[in-house]
């Protein structure tokens, strides 16, 4: 089985617990593994807490497992990696969803955009380019109540940028909570 490994969280678990690069590198390359920097192109996570980067929140939404350094060194003296099951769904978190990120929201919007279209949605720039209003997020940051006041206006769904990181870990889209204009 070939295990691909985004090697961000890798990094920052395994040397948590004391390791090297080189040894992390060994049992994850070592028969048929591939360490990674792209959290698109990863199979799992190695991690021992959850964490709201851009590689992780990618990862997640492409289907990676998330697993412990632990689950790794088992594996390891094993000599086999313990099978999991494919996630099902990969990339369906926000399919068939437009998402129009607020000016200031954060993290920035380069970071945004890409856990949503790792996430199955499509990013736009611009209220005036959403194809389907009843299937449009707004994610809104704590400057940007100009903007919310006109996604509502138009119908448009209205979130904090808390609501979608919460919404990314999950995994699970969570339409009925209070929208943003709510906790104005």
């Amino acid at each position: 089985m070939r295990i691909r490994i985004v090697t961000m969280i890798v990094h920052e678990c395994l040397k948590a617990k004391g390791a090297t690069s080189s040894y992390e590198r060994y049992i994850v390359v070592n028969p048929t593994g591939k360490v990674t920097t792209d959290g698109t192109a990863g199979t799992h996570v190695i991690t021992g807490k959850v964490r709201k980067t851009l590689n992780f929140c990618t990862a997640l939404c492409s289907g990676a497992w998330v697993i412990s350094p632990v689950w790794l060194k088992e594996s390891f003296r094993a000599r086999l990696f313990v099978v999991l099951r494919a996630r099902a769904n990969p990339g369906a978190l926000l399919k068939g969803f437009e998402v129009w990120l607020a000016a200031h929201v954060q993290p920035p919007i380069d970071t945004l955009s890409a856990i949503v279209r790792s996430a199955g949605g499509n990013v736009i720039c611009d209220v005036e380019k959403a194809k389907d209003l009843k299937k449009t997020i707004f994610v809104a940051g704590e400057d940007s109540t100009e903007e919310a006041l006109t996604a509502i206006q138009k119908g448009i769904l209205t979130f904090s940028n808390e609501w979608f990181m919460n919404c990314v870990m999950k995994q699970e889209l969570d339409l009925e909570a209070p929208q943003f204009a709510e906790s104005l």
